[in-house]
């Protein structure tokens, strides 16, 4: 049988998907499943995959004619995890909310030989999120009620993100991983998909990864690293107050697809300084 997973979204949604390959070739183990993916970065991540037989980008043309079962991918809901609601819709009946992304072995021996000198000073070793600034507001509680949604959040302000990692810095061997504030993701082409694989490797080879809600975080959580973000981004879009969607409890976020064992979710409400002090009481020194 051949089944076409038509993914839409953003690089997480597209990393949520590949539970559903996996699921699909424990059920059915002689199907060949394809892949549509929306955005470039992970291509080579999903081609890496043994679930998957082939990989179509986002300007590929695709005969879904040829297939005996085409399957587009909803936007996520968060009433379950998306690796669940995908599978659910689907049709699969073994539901199994984790995901893991591949990365080449040489792919990791390179990294973890670049990597030598950091890990030789004995520091924990920290990946930090490039546009960090992006994913964050700044707001106290009572701001977040009163929901006078000024330019850029109900704060009116962003967190000042050079202070927290210069905070970090003191403890831990930070590495910036992605790209800056400013580059949007349905704007780079394939040649980023390389970029992207070896940022799994860098991350698959880090203590733990920071920053905020984002395709980088979960990819983080899909090479088996640490994760902890701020939550007031989710907060800001999808909590009580929410500017996007009103949700008693959001569920985005490592600790809510995989648990808290590994995964952190930080009060939204945290001053910056507050922010460092939590992450550092979190990862110990």
């Amino acid at each position: 049988m051949n089944i076409l997973i038509k993914v839409t979204g953003f690089i997480g949604d597209t990393l949520f998907s590949t539970s559903v390959a996996r699921q699909l070739k424990r059920e059915r183990r002689d199907s060949l499943i394809d892949y549509k993916i929306p955005v470039h970065q992970p291509y080579e991540l999903l081609e890496l995959d043994n679930n998957i037989n082939r990989v179509f980008l986002p300007n590929e043309d695709v005969e879904e004619s040829m297939y005996d079962e085409v399957y587009t991918l909803p936007a996520c809901t968060q009433q379950d995890p998306p690796t669940i609601q995908f599978q659910k819709h689907c049709g699969l009946k073994n539901l199994d909310p984790s995901y893991e992304i591949r990365v080449t072995p040489s792919s990791i021996e390179a990294v973890a030989d670049m990597m030598k000198p950091y890990k030789s000073q004995g520091k924990k070793i920290v990946a930090w999120q490039g546009n960090w600034e992006e994913k964050s507001f700044g707001f106290t509680e009572e701001e977040y009620e009163i929901g006078d949604n000024k330019d850029p959040g109900y704060g009116g302000r962003r967190r000042d993100i050079n202070s927290i990692v210069e905070g970090l810095s003191q403890h831990y061997n930070m590495i910036m991983v992605g790209f800056p504030v400013g580059v949007r993701q349905h704007e780079v082409g394939l040649l980023t998909s390389g970029v992207f694989t070896h940022t799994a490797a860098i991350l698959s080879q880090c203590d733990y990864m920071v920053g905020g809600e984002s395709g980088l975080i979960n990819l983080a959580a899909g090479v088996g690293t640490k994760t902890i973000i701020t939550g007031d981004y989710v907060h800001q879009l999808y909590g009580w107050n929410g500017v996007i969607r009103k949700l008693k409890e959001p569920k985005l976020g490592p600790e809510f697809y995989f648990g808290g064992g590994k995964h952190k979710s930080l009060n939204p409400y945290l001053s910056d300084k507050d922010v460092v002090k939590e992450i550092i009481k979190e990862i110990g020194v």
